[in-house]
């Protein structure tokens, strides 16, 4: 079999049928018959539209042709174009009721090839029977890829409105729940698809952990909106489709092929801009609707990015092949002096080194290169893609409007947040370095802010002090100082003189002292290289006192966890990400003082003692102050420092075991349970597994929470 007749039947929609041609597509088959002729007592310079305008002989002619092969027509807009155009409307029909068969049968009768291109005609022409069946077939064929072409651009919309619509009664649900003061048992169904579905890695036990460094698998839940969301694009590429045998546009099967799915995946790529650039924002109106995670939204922008730069290849492919197939390197060289050809293969490029460019090695090693490149690329895309469809007199230019709106409102909301955190726009924030913490101490001010702080959410800090002032890098709350409050142990006035912890007492911990400074907010850092390698060093060079730098601070972002709502609450953290247990003892503890929750555990892995000793002073221990808080360091590091030995903290020079821990807090309760994660991605996806497996074996609400560890 012949591979055009197998494309053939691939990309046939439907088939011929014997009905009644379509009206609009009658009316468009008489009308362009006329293409390739000029009558003489018409505009030389009129759009093939107005052609009818103002020519007598090519009115007649159509009025001709639609009354004998259309039968009842429409030409209300062949009218309106005329009124635009000209001024006036298109010539009554009045002008061939006169004729008679004998007149009608006197009219000279053409074809496709009869006359050359511009063939000044001064006589009434008639399309004859063959010829405008080939028309009608090829207008029909056309006007159904076009169809399908709107359509299938709006379904990119319309999937994630539905997605958008499930995740927002899932969170009323949640929310309604929690409103009640504790989550009830769950039924069958519902602990089925926690299970199965929203809670599991993809595959196997990997989910935070990448692939050989290439890139990350996300949740089932969300690889499953991902998978469905490709496989509509696929289908949306390949459906559609009408294939004549003698379409006079595009006479080859191949032909047509290469111009119907170059023209569907051009669209619907352009048609996927406005997610993209939705879904990339920090300030996003379906993370507030819906209650997702950025990590959740994000892993939604490079599928959905990935899939319009595989549509965007396919487009500019099919076209370069068409033309190759056309007319061969001559032509396509023609090709190259159009500024909206140039521009589409600037913008594909573009958007093929983006994809390049993001793959999770990359991200990681070269975080403030990536992104520079990646916002620079994003600009040109958005640019060039403007330049590409200016040939459509703005049929499509609000795909690039829209984009840009989304983009502008994001920086003004971005504003609005640094102005409602201080009014000056920065803050005078202290920031100390610890050597035996290896840790970054940052202490931001409050009295300007506009609003309190909540636990789990996270801030961007940039340092207008630094040489790369315009970086801004995300950071979870580690905890909230109210002026008057006692002080956590070890944290004394912040005067320049002060060092960095006091002496301790007999017990191994510093008194505690009244807060003289005011409201604050505190960010642990843990330092590598770049941004954070940078204020290491700046806070280094001035210890052990602080060094104050101008912050600015955009946020909050990201949303509370209701872990009050819970019995029981184990933290399985590693590193810096004792930030997170951290931010919510409070909440904790004032919930246990209302009989809510009833444990807390935090399990926390190390490698050095310093930090680990330096956290507890200042931070853990003056806030776990419930007797059913607990406390278990898992120290992987050599180094001998004193270690802090007092209760509720237990030490273990071992590394941890997540599913062990996971496994034995969920055999242990009755109660409601939940597992929060925060640290590195093996020890994020044990818990994960375990947390999964013990959904299985009881009916008691159990719920995993992963908080970013790595931005």
């Amino acid at each position: 079999m012949r591979f055009s007749v197998i494309l053939a039947l691939l990309f046939s929609a439907t088939e011929a049928r014997a009905q009644p041609p379509d009206e609009t597509a009658c009316v468009s088959a008489c009308r362009s018959s006329f293409q390739r002729v000029a009558f003489v007592d018409g505009d030389p310079h009129a759009s093939f539209y107005g052609k009818s305008c103002q020519s007598r002989l090519n009115t007649q002619s159509l009025y001709i042709c639609l009354d004998l092969y259309c039968g009842t027509y429409n030409v209300d807009k062949l009218n309106a174009t005329c009124v635009e155009e000209y001024g006036e409307g298109l010539l009554p029909h009045s002008i061939v009721d006169g004729m008679d068969e004998d007149d009608i049968a006197a009219v000279t009768r053409f074809n496709e090839t009869t006359f050359a291109f511009g063939s000044k005609v001064d006589g009434l022409l008639l399309v004859d029977e063959g010829s405008f069946k080939r028309w009608l077939d090829t207008i029909e064929s056309l006007n159904h890829a076009h169809y399908y072409h709107s359509a299938y651009g709006w379904a990119m919309g319309y999937f994630w409105l539905v997605v958008v619509a499930i995740a927002m009664v899932s969170r009323a649900i949640d929310v309604c729940e929690a409103r009640r003061g504790a989550f009830p048992r769950q039924g069958s169904m519902r602990r089925w698809l926690k299970r199965n579905v929203q809670t599991p890695s993809t595959l196997g036990r990997r989910c935070a952990q990448d692939y050989g460094g290439w890139a990350t698998v996300p949740p089932r839940i969300q690889s499953l909106t991902i998978g469905a969301f490709v496989v509509l694009n696929v289908w949306c590429s390949v459906h559609g489709y009408k294939i004549v045998p003698h379409n006079i546009y595009w006479p080859t099967v191949s032909g047509q092929v290469l111009r119907y799915v170059s023209d569907r995946t051009g669209i619907i790529s352009f048609a996927n801009f406005p997610l993209l650039w939705l879904f990339g924002m920090r300030n996003n109106v379906v993370l507030w609707l819906t209650g997702w995670d950025f990590g959740t939204s994000n892993n939604f922008h490079r599928w959905v990015a990935r899939v319009a730069t595989v549509q965007a290849v396919v487009h500019s492919a099919g076209y370069t092949a068409k033309i190759l197939q056309d007319g061969g390197w001559a032509y396509f060289a023609s090709w190259l002096t159009r500024l909206f050809w140039c521009a589409g293969e600037m913008a594909t490029i573009a958007m093929c080194a983006i994809l390049g460019l993001s793959f999770y090695w990359f991200r990681r090693q070269n975080y403030e290169r990536f992104l520079v490149l990646h916002v620079g690329l994003s600009v040109l895309v958005l640019i060039t893609m403007l330049l590409h469809v200016s040939i459509f007199n703005g049929e499509y230019d609000a795909l690039f409007w829209v984009p840009l709106g989304i983009w502008v409102l994001d920086r003004v909301l971005r504003l609005a947040r640094v102005l409602l955190f201080s009014y000056t726009f920065y803050t005078q924030a202290d920031v100390w370095y610890n050597d035996a913490a290896d840790m970054v101490r940052i202490e931001v001010p409050l009295e300007k802010s506009w609003y309190g702080v909540r636990p789990g959410t996270y801030y961007y800090l940039s340092v207008l002090d630094d040489a790369c002032f315009w970086e801004s890098h995300p950071f979870t709350v580690a905890s909230v100082t109210l002026a008057g409050d006692e002080k956590r142990p070890g944290l004394l006035e912040t005067g320049e003189s002060s060092p960095l912890l006091s002496a301790a007492n007999d017990d191994g911990f510093t008194s505690g002292v009244k807060n003289v400074r005011g409201d604050f907010v505190t960010f642990l850092v843990r330092p590598y290289d770049s941004f954070t390698g940078r204020l290491k060093r700046r806070a280094e060079m001035a210890s052990p006192k602080s060094v104050k730098l101008k912050l600015v601070v955009d946020g909050p972002y990201g949303g509370t966890l209701p872990l009050e709502k819970f019995d029981e609450v184990v933290f399985v953290v590693g590193g810096s990400g004792i930030v997170v247990p951290i931010s919510y003892l409070e909440v904790l503890v004032a919930s246990m003082e209302g009989k809510r929750a009833s444990k807390v555990a935090i399990h926390w892995a190390v490698r050095q003692a310093g930090f680990a000793t330096e956290v507890l002073q200042r931070d853990l221990l003056a806030a776990a102050t419930s007797s059913n808080i607990s406390l278990s360091v898992y120290h992987t590091g050599s180094d001998s420092t004193t270690r802090l030995e007092s209760d509720p903290v237990a030490w273990y020079n071992a590394r941890i075991n997540a599913t062990r821990t996971v496994e034995e807090a969920l055999a242990a309760g009755e109660g409601s349970i939940v597992v929060v994660a925060c640290g590195p991605a093996r020890m994020a996806d044990a818990a994960r597994q375990a947390t999964v497996k013990g959904m299985g074996r009881s009916d008691r609400r159990i719920e995993y929470f992963k908080e970013s560890f790595q931005w």
